[in-house]
């Protein structure tokens, strides 16, 4: 009665005192923007002020802030509202959502509607969706859940529009609904949906990423509702409706309303999005107690949690939440989580981690509300009234809550992103599927940003030596399977079951975890690696790894486009440049435009499209229009192209009286102004400044302002100014504040552009302004040379360019094998290998060069690659020559003499190879990879012998569910090309047995004598050998027997050319079957096993294809990865040691028999 009698008098009112006011009431009801329901919105105002945490719906009033109506970005702006009233229960038996879901919709476009389009997210994760074609394109093996084989994602049971049913198609994740009525501009429909929603299945059973998920730990069921509700499309002012598929990357929603009343068993404790209505009902404050993260800040991490509320299926529990000025909804449940609360300026942070996360959660709500603060302060201030950061197994955003994963410290930097989120996602709601960059790229900024403003320069990392107890560790796989299967659901809450069936670790498990996380190596890690530096490290990094090459993505380009970023839209390859390039793109922003400009620019931009749907031209035109600075040269070469940034000090000429002329030279397409530093002799520093364009960004440091330099393309590409200074230069210095994304920044400076350091051995994050060279101790030793005492030198910038290893030996003699003769050896050896990229000249291309004397072979190596775009066809020339001066070279060093031909014949060749790299998938569990070379050598000139060979070899990694099948065909064809025997090097010949010695000179183990025993690698008429090298024919069986047709080719071991161990030309097949996944433990410690089968013909002479008959080995064979011991800390090569028995022989030597024990031994794998 109250409400009618006050509506009266405010139309009443109206009536007598604003005539003006009908006359615009009229003109508004004829405006496509605006509608009756706007006049019906200023009754409502009088009546329901705007309160965004409780019911009614008042986003559309005229008091709220944050309505698009009342701060338009721009005059004749529209999008669309909703209002979503959701009841919905999740059965934890099934993992399915049943919900009702009554959408208000509100036509605010100029346009009527005859139909229109929802999302169904959860449909993309099955069979023959088309996120499933696109990962088959990709030849990514996809492995369903159950539900997700049954095609259970969001089912629309019914569908009513005003009270009537409409005609609709679904197209996997967008639904077509076609209107039995236009919606009119200015209208108003209701949509009733009844649907059902599932999770798609134990997490663990499958392998594709989905985010609305369910996963297990110590028997309780944990959810993640995302993206779970039919969500209506977009319809907006660039593209009418938005209908792209989901690939299972970003999104797009209308902003307004949403209240939901989630209902599920009692024992959960759930978060949201929206403000929790029922609060003092479903959290009082004795269970809030209870729950306070504080209590469990001693648990031992990852330790089977409490209960607190015991699980009844039958006794349920309903959260109420209702959220303004958002564009979605999600839920996480969980029942062992735990809760934090920390407040800043009246905005709650809750922290949500599981119990047996909890002491390593601890500061997360506090965390959370630093960085609530910065950002608030930095970019606009946070318009909700809560943050939750969720222990979730992920990664994601979403309005007012993020789920997350890890621990402390490690967490840091995610908890930064996702937070960073609510700024760019959540207030300002781009369209993220189509321009990932303007979601993705500007939190990515913000997390550097943010993250600086609290850690400071370098990054927070959580240590590789782990100091926890064994029980109180990191998350492990194989404890948590453990813990799923000896864990029922029934007694997941029932303390008195606890003590029984907690989860066994065995000595394997605790084993391996000592050795991820205890090990020696890990502590030495700590110790030796470098800081990352939170800025590069957030933004700089990845982008200039690419940029150097000049193979970074146009960011104009949709989000899908697999020609842009590349095949895999992950977080990999070159999608991670909507990430890293448009986070350094902002930064050097910054870096034109001055701090305190770009950061008012940034704010502006950020209150202007808060809660409204920015495209790549809104926000740089916001840019151009705040700062009235002509940018658009900045952003054409940001946005449309991939061009590079490189600038560099030229020349320094010295004139009279202390003048220098100083010479700056822009080597790459990119323009920038320049900021740069002069040192004196004296110990006086000028900062410089070069504009580009007529805008001069604020300064206080600035001493000198230069002349414009105007200069694009080929056009000035050298600048050259005068500068006096009375004691003369020490140094000249481009960029100190390290804004400056130049992606070849080793020419930034005049001096000082070597980082010299220690060499420990450990992996390290490349110096991304500075060429790096390290110095270590190096020794190594050979039975001829004994002790070899020396130095080993590195160098690289960004490891693609320069990249340098040299090494010099005194070869000491000590420990030198008595049974050598005293023949003199080389008093020094050394090598020298050099490659670089030649992208400015030949994209995707690098040149090499080597050079040593080591070992008794002398030699030379020149070398050029070319890589096509996509990386997966390859052209390889090189030009080799090497020789052995002397025979005792030959007998002292090797580890048999006949592998190699006459002392001081020069072996000169070139090699032309051609490669293609494939990827290929055929159903759910048949996947694998392959290689394909083609290879033609010839003697060039300079060399003493006159031959040829062209080689084909193919060679696919499969894998058939847990097994993968290995499999080589090798068929090589050779030409002598003279009469002579000796036209063809012995070293460079088809070995049947395995790989030749040219081959085997690569590997610092077989190259000569010492750690293998002489005993291992000869060949005789009767026997077989041990020392196996991967290559030729790979008939690993046979190595070290000479092979004979029959037995009277065998006779006379001095006929060598009668026998078959070696040859031109040859053919060959070879299998290996690795099941090492069916036996438990087994591949813990890099140990693998697998059955093999070989097979080939060899030529008999060197002149014809007259081939042998059929050999053929088969048995069973293991390898010890060693270098799974460090890999993940040290930065070596890899180890492999190899243990085969050939049981089998078609053809054995005459004392063995055809099935009987042999085993060899190799280094690394056999193919």
């Amino acid at each position: 009665m109250k409400k009618t009698i006050l509506f009266i008098f405010f139309v009443i009112t109206n009536l007598i005192f604003s005539q003006d006011t009908l006359i615009d009431s009229a003109q508004i009801k004829n405006d496509p923007i605006f509608s009756q329901s706007d006049l019906e919105m200023e009754f409502k105002n009088t009546i329901d002020p705007y309160n965004p945490l409780l019911p009614p719906n008042t986003y559309t009033n005229t008091d709220n802030p944050n309505y698009w109506k009342n701060k338009m970005p721009h005059p004749g702006y529209w999008q669309q509202d909703v209002h979503y009233s959701i009841k919905a229960e999740l059965f934890d038996s099934t993992n399915v959502i049943e919900g009702t879901q009554t959408l208000t919709y509100t036509n605010n476009s100029p346009d009527d509607l005859d139909h229109v389009f929802f999302h169904l997210y959860a449909n993309a994760f099955q069979p023959d969706s088309y996120l499933d074609k696109f990962k088959k394109a990709n030849k990514e093996l996809t492995r369903y859940r159950k539900d997700e084989k049954q095609k259970k994602g969001i089912n629309i049971i019914s569908l009513e529009i005003n009270n009537e049913t409409p005609r609709i198609e679904v197209d996997n994740t967008i639904m077509k609904v076609f209107l039995n009525n236009p919606i009119k501009s200015g209208e108003t429909v209701v949509f009733d949906i009844i649907f059902e929603s599932s999770f798609g299945g134990n997490e663990e059973s499958g392998n594709v990423r989905r985010r609305m998920k369910m996963y297990q730990e110590f028997g309780s069921k944990h959810y993640n509702g995302v993206h779970w509700y039919p969500r209506i499309s977009v319809y907006d002012r660039k593209f009418g409706w938005t209908t792209d598929q989901h690939l299972g990357k970003e999104f797009y929603g209308d902003f307004g309303c949403f209240d939901v009343e989630l209902t599920m068993p009692e024992n959960y404790i759930l978060e949201a999005t929206g403000y929790m209505i029922n609060r003092d009902e479903v959290l009082p404050k004795e269970l809030m107690k209870k729950l306070d993260i504080k209590n469990f800040k001693s648990k031992k991490y990852n330790s089977p949690p409490s209960t607190i509320i015991r699980y009844n299926p039958n006794k349920k529990k309903t959260w109420k939440f209702h959220a303004e000025n958002v564009h979605d909804f999600a839920f996480t449940a969980d029942p062992s989580y735990r809760i934090g609360v920390a407040e800043w300026n009246g905005i709650k942070a809750y922290s949500l981690a599981q119990e047996q996360h909890a002491s390593k959660w601890q500061n997360a709500a506090d965390y959370a509300a630093e960085i609530i603060e910065v950002f608030s302060k930095d970019i606009g201030m946070y318009t909700y009234h809560k943050i939750i950061v969720a222990d979730a197994r992920s990664g994601m955003e979403y309005p007012m809550i993020t789920l997350d994963s890890g621990r402390d410290p490690g967490y840091r930097g995610l908890l930064v992103h996702e937070i960073a989120h609510m700024w760019f996602f959540g207030q300002v709601g781009t369209n993220e599927t189509y321009r990932a960059a303007l979601d993705e790229g500007f939190t990515q900024f913000l997390s550097g940003w943010g993250e600086e403003a609290i850690e400071g320069k370098y990054m927070t990392r959580e240590p590789k030596y782990i100091t926890d107890s064994l029980l109180d560790n990191k998350i492990d796989a194989r404890k948590k399977e453990l813990s799923t299967k000896n864990y029922s659901i029934k007694n997941s809450d029932n303390a008195s079951s606890e003590k029984n069936t907690q989860p066994r670790v065995g000595v394997l498990d605790r084993l391996r975890w000592l050795k991820q996380n205890q090990s020696p190596l890990n502590k030495y890690y700590d110790q030796h690696t470098n800081q990352r530096n939170t800025r590069e490290g957030n933004a700089y990094y990845k982008y200039i790894l690419d940029a150097t090459e000049n193979n970074t993505p146009a960011l104009n380009s949709h989000s899908h486009d697999t020609y842009a970023f590349g095949e895999d839209l992950a977080h990999r390859g070159g999608y991670t440049h909507v990430y890293w390039k448009t986070a350094t793109m902002l930064y050097n922003l910054q870096y034109v435009l001055g701090d305190e400009l770009f950061l008012a620019a940034m704010q502006n931009y950020f209150d202007t499209w808060k809660m409204a749907h920015p495209y790549l031209n809104d926000f740089r035109n916001s840019f151009i229009r705040f700062t009235k600075v002509d940018l658009n040269w900045f952003f054409d070469q940001w946005l449309e192209t991939n061009k590079d940034l490189d600038y560099a000090i030229g020349k320094v000429k010295k004139l009279e009286n202390d003048t220098f002329e100083i010479s700056v030279l822009r080597k790459g397409e990119m323009e920038m102004p320049i900021d740069l530093t002069i040192d004196s002799e004296f110990g006086l520093r000028k900062h410089y400044h070069i504009p580009n364009k007529w805008f001069v960004k604020e300064d206080k440091n600035r001493d000198y302002l230069l002349p414009r330099w105007t200069g694009y393309g080929e056009l000035n590409r050298e600048y050259k100014f005068k500068a006096h200074v009375p004691s003369g230069i020490k140094n000249i210095m481009i960029d100190l504040s390290e804004r400056l994304a130049d992606s070849y920044a080793i020419n930034n400076n005049q001096k000082g552009n070597i980082d010299f350091s220690i060499d420990y051995g450990v992996k390290k994050w490349p110096n991304l302004r500075k060429y790096e060279v390290q110095a270590r101790p190096d020794f190594w030793y050979n039975s001829y040379d004994g002790l070899k005492i020396g130095t080993n030198l590195q160098g690289n910038y960004l490891k693609k360019h320069h990249v340098f290893r040299g090494n010099l030996w005194v070869n000491s003699g000590v420990l030198r094998n008595n049974s050598i003769n005293d023949n003199e050896n080389d008093k020094l050896s050394y090598r020298l290998n050099y490659s670089t990229s030649t992208y400015k000249y030949v994209k995707n291309s690098r040149v090499r060069f080597a050079l040593s004397a080591l070992d008794g072979l002398n030699y030379l190596s020149v070398g050029f690659n070319l890589k096509d775009v996509s990386r997966m066809n390859t052209l390889d020339i090189s030009f080799n020559s090497f020789e052995r001066k002397e025979t005792s070279d030959i007998t002292g060093y090797l580890l048999n003499q006949e592998y190699w031909g006459g002392a001081g014949m020069k072996n000169t060749n070139i090699l032309i190879n051609t490669g293609h790299h494939y990827r290929y998938i055929q159903g759910n569990k048949f996947s694998g990879s392959g290689d394909i070379q083609l290879s033609l050598k010839s003697s060039s000139i300079m060399s003493d012998y006159n031959f040829s060979q062209i080689s084909l070899s193919a060679i696919n990694k499969n894998r058939v569910g847990k097994i993968k099948i290995n499999t080589r065909f090798f068929a090589q064809r050779g030409f002598n090309h003279t009469g002579s025997e000796y036209s063809f090097p012995f070293e460079s010949m088809l070995y049947a047995a395995g790989g030749n010695p040219e081959e085997m000179m690569s590997n610092k183990y077989t190259r000569s004598a010492g750690f293998i025993p002489y005993d291992w690698a000869s060949y005789s008429t009767n026997m077989t050998n041990t020392l196996h090298y991967g290559g030729g024919l790979n008939l690993r069986g046979y190595v070290g027997y000479k092979m004979g047709e029959s037995a009277s080719d065998l006779i006379n071991e001095n006929e060598d050319f009668n026998f078959l161990y070696r040859g031109t030309s040859g053919i060959a097949f070879n299998t290996e079957i690795d099941f090492t996944n069916h036996i438990p433990y087994m591949n813990y410690f890099g140990l693998n096993s697998y059955i093999f089968m070989d097979m080939g013909v060899i030529n008999q002479n060197n002149h014809d294809l007259s081939f042998s008959s059929l050999h053929m080995d088969a048995g069973i064979g293991f390898t010890l990865e060693l270098s799974k011991l460090w890999n993940s800390v040290i930065d070596a090569e890899p180890l492999v040691l190899r243990f085969d028995l050939p049981f089998f022989l078609n053809k054995p030597p005459a004392d063995q028999n055809y099935i009987d024990f042999r085993f060899v031994f190799g280094i690394n794998r056999a193919f």
